[in-house]
Parts: C-alpha cells; sequence; structure tokens
C-alpha cells in the first residue's frame, strides 16, 4: 500500500506532537509535585517552629519524665503496629494514668488549640528513645482518635540523624497514608532550661486540598496541549497544499497581533469552502480555549495571593493571646528587638497579680479566669495608647513610648491608687476586686545595654510593692 506525501507528513507530525505533549505534560506534573511538596515543607517547618517556642517546656518536661518512668518500668514494649492485640492494650493500660495529669491535659488543651487555629491534620509531642531507636507519644492533639501515651513508632532512615545528634530538626518529607492521603511533615525538638532535648514537636499538614486544583490544572494543559498539536499538524500538512501563501500570511499577522488583542484569529474573514478555512476556524477555536486557559491561571495566582495573605492572617493570631486578645509574649519578644535596635526613649511597667492562686483554688479556674480577664481591662484603661502584653500566667508588661512615658508617673500612680482601692473594698467577689503589684523602670542609655535591664529592674519595683502589700495585709491581720 502505498502512502501519498501529505498522509506521511500527517502521520510523522501526529507522532511528533504526540511525544512533545506527553514530554510537556510529565515535566509540567513534575514541576507542580516539586512545587507543592517544597511549600508544604516550608509552611510545616514554619508551623513547628512557632509551636515549639510557644508550648510550656516545664509542662512537657513533667509529662515527659511521667511517661519515661513507666515506659522504662515496663519489661515489653510493643510498637503501634500491634494495635488491637491484648498485650498492646495491656501495654498502653499502664500509661492510663498519664492522661489524668493536670499538665498532661494543660499541654494537650495548648496543643489542640495550635492545631484547630493552624489548621494542620496533626499536631503531637514524642520523646526519642535513642537506645531503642523508636519514638514514644506523650501528647497527641487530635480531637477524635488521638495516640495515646507510651505509643510507640520507630525510627525512619529519613531521620535517623536524630540518634547521634538530637538537637537537629526532624527533615521536611513528604507521607502517603494507606487511603492514599499525600501529608508534608516535620518536626523540631522542644529544649529545657539546661538546653537538652525534652521531646519533638511533629506536625503533618494535609496536601488534597491542593490536588484536585492540580488535577484540573492537568486536564486544562492536556487539553490545551492537545488543541496546539491538532493545530500544528494541519499547519504542517496544509504547507504542503496548494493555495497557501495568502491565508498563512493572514494566519502570520493575526498571529503577531494576538499579543495585543486576543480576538485576532476570530476576526479573519478567509474563505471556509477549504482546509486553510478550516485550519482559521481551528485557529478561533484555539483562541477561545487559550483565553479560558489564562484565566484559569488568573484564577489560580489569585488563589495562591489568598494563600499568602491567609499565612499573613495565621502570623497575626500567632502574636494575639487566645484569653485577653491582648499581645502575647512572642509579640513582646518582637517588639524588644525593636527597642533594642533603637534609641528613643522608653519606660516598662510590670504588673503581678496577688493570690490568684487562691481564686483558682477556692472559686475554681474558670473564675481564675476572669479575674485575668478583669485585670488585663483595668491595664488597657490605664494605659490607652501604649502596648500591652501577657508574658504570663498572670504577669503583664506595659511598653510606654511618646505621651504615656511622658505621663507615666501619673498613669502608675492612678492604676496602684485602683488597685489599692479593690483591696480595700471588703463587698466584691475576689474576682471583680483585683489586685496587683506594680513596678515600673525607665531605659538609661548610659546604663542599661538592653530591654532585659530596663525589664529586670521594673520587676523589682513590682515585687518590692508586692512585698509590700503582704505585710500590710499580715499587719492588718495581726490588729484584727
Amino acid at each position: 500500500m502505498k502512502f501519498s506525501l501529505k498522509k506521511k507528513a500527517t502521520v510523522a507530525m501526529f507522532c511528533i506532537t504526540l511525544f512533545i505533549c506527553l514530554f510537556t505534560l510529565l515535566v509540567i506534573n513534575t514541576g507542580i509535585n516539586d512545587v507543592i511538596d517544597i511549600m508544604f515543607w516550608k509552611q510545616s517547618t514554619g508551623i513547628v517552629n512557632l509551636v515549639s517556642s510557644e508550648i510550656d517546656a516545664a509542662r512537657v518536661s513533667s509529662v515527659q519524665q511521667a511517661v519515661r518512668e513507666i515506659y522504662d518500668r515496663s519489661e515489653h514494649k510493643i510498637i503501634s503496629d500491634q494495635a488491637g492485640n491484648p498485650e498492646y492494650e495491656s501495654y498502653l493500660a499502664q500509661f492510663a494514668s498519664i492522661e489524668e495529669r493536670e499538665d498532661y491535659q494543660s499541654l494537650r488543651a495548648d496543643l489542640r488549640r495550635m492545631r484547630a487555629a493552624l489548621n494542620v491534620s496533626s499536631l503531637n509531642l514524642l520523646w526519642l528513645d535513642r537506645e531503642n531507636k523508636c519514638y514514644v507519644n506523650l501528647v497527641d492533639a487530635d480531637f477524635e482518635a488521638p495516640h495515646r501515651p507510651g505509643c510507640i513508632e520507630p525510627v525512619t532512615s529519613v531521620n535517623d540523624g536524630t540518634l547521634t545528634n538530637p538537637a537537629e530538626s526532624l527533615t521536611p518529607s513528604t507521607l502517603t497514608t494507606p487511603k492514599g492521603e499525600k501529608l508534608a511533615f516535620t518536626g523540631k525538638p522542644v529544649f529545657d532550661a539546661q538546653g537538652s532535648v525534652l521531646a519533638y514537636v511533629t506536625v503533618e499538614i494535609s496536601q488534597d486540598s491542593v490536588a484536585e486544583q492540580r488535577k484540573i490544572f492537568l486536564i486544562i494543559a492536556a487539553l490545551a496541549q492537545l488543541i496546539m498539536g491538532t493545530i500544528i499538524c494541519v499547519i504542517g500538512v496544509t504547507i504542503v497544499s496548494r493555495f497557501i501563501i495568502r491565508p498563512i500570511n493572514k494566519l502570520s499577522q493575526a498571529a503577531e497581533l494576538y499579543s495585543s488583542n486576543r480576538k485576532s484569529f476570530s476576526e479573519l474573514h478567509i474563505s471556509k469552502g477549504d482546509e486553510i478555512g478550516i485550519l482559521a476556524d481551528s485557529m478561533s477555536h484555539m483562541e477561545s480555549e487559550i483565553s479560558g486557559y489564562i484565566e484559569n491561571l488568573e484564577k489560580m495566582t489569585s488563589d495562591l495571593i489568598s494563600a499568602r495573605e491567609h499565612a499573613k492572617q495565621l502570623n497575626t493570631v500567632a502574636n494575639i493571646d487566645p484569653m485577653t486578645q491582648v499581645s502575647n509574649k512572642r509579640a513582646y519578644n518582637t517588639a524588644a528587638a525593636r527597642l533594642n535596635e533603637g534609641t528613643k526613649p522608653y519606660g516598662l511597667v510590670m504588673i503581678d497579680m496577688n493570690n490568684l492562686k487562691l481564686v483558682n483554688d477556692t472559686c475554681g479556674h474558670e473564675k481564675g479566669d476572669i479575674c485575668i480577664q478583669n485585670l488585663c481591662q483595668i491595664i488597657c484603661r490605664s494605659f490607652p495608647h501604649s502596648s500591652v502584653y501577657r508574658v504570663g500566667g498572670d504577669e503583664f508588661i506595659v511598653i510606654l513610648e511618646n505621651d504615656d512615658y511622658k505621663e507615666r508617673e501619673t498613669l502608675v500612680q492612678t492604676i496602684t491608687e485602683t488597685f489599692r482601692q479593690n483591696a480595700a473594698n471588703p463587698e466584691g467577689q475576689p474576682w471583680e476586686n483585683v489586685v496587683a503589684a506594680v513596678g515600673c523602670a525607665v531605659f538609661e542609655p548610659k546604663k542599661d545595654r538592653s530591654i532585659d535591664d530596663v525589664l529586670k529592674r521594673a520587676d523589682e519595683a513590682m515585687y518590692e510593692q508586692k512585698r509590700a502589700i503582704k505585710e500590710a495585709q499580715n499587719k492588718l491581720k495581726i490588729e484584727r
């Protein structure tokens, strides 16, 4: 069977175009996967850095020691792969008392709040048993089916570097669950005051949220490649046909105008009675498809910008104390770094509540929280133009600048008088008549090396006032 040159050209152009389309789709798919993995690795790394800086290391140390004592006493250590076996349940039952501890419940509540705020798939605290090369679960922030304390997972080859260097972070990686869900995983150690590793904060972020968009993008890219490939085949075959010079010139002119006018192909007026007319129609159809493809790309760009704005909102949330809605210790550290770099005069006010433990013990922690909120309201009213930070359970710092710095003595006297009146009021409830000690200090350029020196003096002044309040209260009790 003999084939004409036109048929041979058609077959050759089709094979070449098909190869190019498949190769291009493969490159696009690989590039998208790499970009998605890197994006989620960076996001997960940022999250574990945030959580490890906010977590209460003292509570982590307490829970870790309790779990470790039971773990070390256990004769048979069974990994999580044996879940469901009676031996496994018997092993985990040894750790049941851990879940009743206040420090464990507080840690779990903190992790669950952060997990919900950061919208991650999982958030865990793990302890590394270097001798047995495994991780032991301390706290799992999952709401539905959390891993219980004492659950054991072997150290994978990706993160076996922690066996020799526990202080290093877990290597970001992509995991695939048995259900086919892709997760970005990483972790970071939590250190105690001496710099020793207590545990690892680990996080998993689901990548399925962009999987559907990736599929749609690949389908659009495949259709665009197919349309462009079809047009290329038509053009290649038409070149060897008769009566091509003028129509091809018109097509060339339209192509030159396409960058500035996306409707250039649809505005061509070419005879519909031959192959060139068919090619003109295909070009107009391609124009419509490519315009739709460009619109989809623009939409994806808009979605990425929205995601970046969402990340900024998460950073803002990370600087706010959830109970009082004022800035937290993380925000204070940022402000302190700014003040250390500048020369502008400023002052610090240290405020610490009196008798919070008594309120918690006698009236309940709910009233204790109300007590802290009432204290925060008094501080914000007393220093309306200054930044207020909650840096501890019942400890607040106010940074005085500008007009509040100039009026600091009056402002401090006013809030001190408010606390004195509350202390002298026998009628109100203890969580309503909030009493606190106040200490103030200002930055002295020739004396202070950093904001820490100012804070130390403010703290000393506050504790001096706290001692004076206690002495006055004791004296009053003796007189009565």
